[in-house]
């Protein structure tokens, strides 16, 4: 798995590349003039759009194929839409939800994400452009209940305004929110529901009971009983990234003994549930930093 640091060292790579197209730049210039206004009187998929993409990153044209539901460029690089799953339980890059709403020929670009992956596909942004301007795909499949939102190279206001439309689709209650839906949240207070759940994306929310650390790893433990009860790793490298991420609102891993936190990614069986924590958006704290 492409580390953190290494994702970030390719994006810097792709900032340096040719601009975006006119029309992205020009969506963003719009939107950037409505400086001081609420995000509310954005769409979702806008607002997205000019939190989460950069005008000096390079676009590359791509069409849909609606038949293995993966981006192709005409120099045959394949993408698909990174930062989503969509309760497969298996990797993003076998992911594919259908994207009936994509019209044929419609203008879609691809933002490099980060480097190829073992399938040959390259996680990306997806832009869709019309007349009103452009848009993010992830966003409006997150706002409608289509997907989760895994982040592996958001953050930031970008990470907020994802997670944000995920969190209203679930209280529409579309799509993966819906009644009688396959569960994807979990209480880490009840280790067995996550049974057969290894290999699948999920979120689970929980008050960590202690923190442990070895030379190489950070433990979060949600049980007295480790080898049962649920437990997430960081490794202690990235503690640092996780520390500047918590800190904005006021937290920092050292302090989330008894705290009640949100953790999404990949279950694993490690003697008892467990989630390998590789990026920092995949753990926010749900209550706020206690006054100074």
């Amino acid at each position: 798995m492409t580390s953190f640091t290494e994702s970030a060292a390719f994006l810097k790579e792709c900032h340096l590349r040719a601009g975006v197209r006119a029309a992205f730049a020009a969506s963003a210039m719009w939107l950037s003039s409505a400086a001081g206004a609420a995000d509310t009187f954005l769409p979702g998929s806008q607002s997205a759009a000019q939190s989460c993409l950069d005008t000096s990153s390079s676009s590359i044209p791509v069409r849909y194929d609606d038949q293995d539901r993966h981006f192709y460029a005409e120099s045959g690089e394949r993408f698909f839409a990174g930062e989503l799953r969509f309760g497969s339980g298996v990797s993003s890059a076998e992911d594919r939800a259908p994207l009936a709403f994509i019209e044929s020929g419609e203008d879609l670009e691809a933002v490099p994400l980060g480097p190829v992956n073992r399938w040959g596909l390259v996680p990306a942004w997806i832009i869709r452009t019309d007349e009103h301007g452009s848009s993010l795909l992830q966003a409006e499949l997150l706002g409608e209940g289509g997907a989760l939102f895994a982040p592996q190279h958001s953050s930031g206001r970008c990470a907020h305004i994802l997670r944000g439309l995920e969190r209203d689709a679930r209280k529409a209650e579309v799509g993966l929110w819906r009644e009688n839906a396959p569960q994807v949240v979990f209480s880490t207070k009840a280790p067995k529901t996550f049974n057969g759940m290894s290999g699948y994306y999920v979120i689970a929310r929980g008050r960590v009971v202690s923190l442990g650390k070895t030379r190489t790893t950070r433990y979060l433990n949600f049980g007295n009983y480790w080898k049962t009860d649920f437990t997430a790793t960081l490794k202690v490298s990235d503690q640092e990234a996780f520390n500047a991420a918590l800190a904005q609102s006021g937290w920092d891993v050292d302090a989330l003994t008894g705290r009640t936190v949100e953790l999404r990614g990949t279950v694993q069986e490690k003697d008892g549930p467990h989630i390998a924590l590789h990026h920092p958006e995949q753990l926010v704290v749900l209550e706020p930093a206690p006054l100074n």
